[in-house]
């Protein structure tokens, strides 16, 4: 959550008077499609109580689109000229997948391995949503993007995504936001 969240909201935070002076400014954050799949547990936000480690990281990509939702929300609300954007790369090959599978057994890290080779995309394919996110023009705040092919987990194109209704709810939003500024002691819009 401290990584993934927390500190993208404090340095958010922290820049965005600079952010507001650029030509065309956006903050893009990085969301996950495993978002959907967990809900944000507010009496444990930082996952201190029976910690697993695949929840925790589900769990804190939920609260970076709620957080990057929510800041859009904000945003607009402040008659701000930056625009808060999401991307997910689906599934993309990286150097967390086989971190993820270290606790499993010998036969379940083979068999996930061999699903993944199928599904993930090589990750220049995963970073697309996200450059897109950043550079394309006509981009509006608020909206979600990710790769365009099988189950919006890979392709070779951009899409737009749309979030999980829990991320999407504006009392989550306001709910997270005053938990963040608690807990990072930053405060801003």
């Amino acid at each position: 959550m401290g990584t993934n969240m927390l500190g993208h909201f404090a340095l958010t935070g922290l820049l965005l008077d600079s952010l507001g002076r650029a030509g065309a400014p956006r903050v893009i954050n990085i969301s996950s499609i495993t978002h959907k799949n967990v809900h944000l547990d507010f009496d444990d936000l930082m996952s201190r109580h029976a910690y697993q480690a695949n929840r925790a990281y589900n769990r804190s990509k939920l609260a970076t689109t709620v957080f990057g939702l929510e800041l859009d929300r904000r945003l607009r609300a402040a008659d701000s000229p930056i625009l808060s954007v999401l991307a997910h790369p689906g599934m993309s090959r990286s150097n967390l997948n086989p971190r993820a599978l270290q606790d499993r057994g010998r036969f379940e890290r083979l068999m996930a391995r061999t699903i993944l080779l199928a599904l993930q995309s090589p990750s220049a394919q995963g970073a697309l949503p996200q450059l897109y996110a950043a550079t394309a023009p006509g981009v509006r705040g608020g909206q979600f993007f990710g790769p365009s092919g099988f189950k919006k987990i890979r392709g070779r194109g951009v899409k737009a995504a749309h979030p999980g209704a829990e991320a999407a709810a504006p009392k989550t939003g306001q709910r997270l936001w005053t938990e963040a500024e608690q807990l990072t002691g930053v405060t801003y819009l």
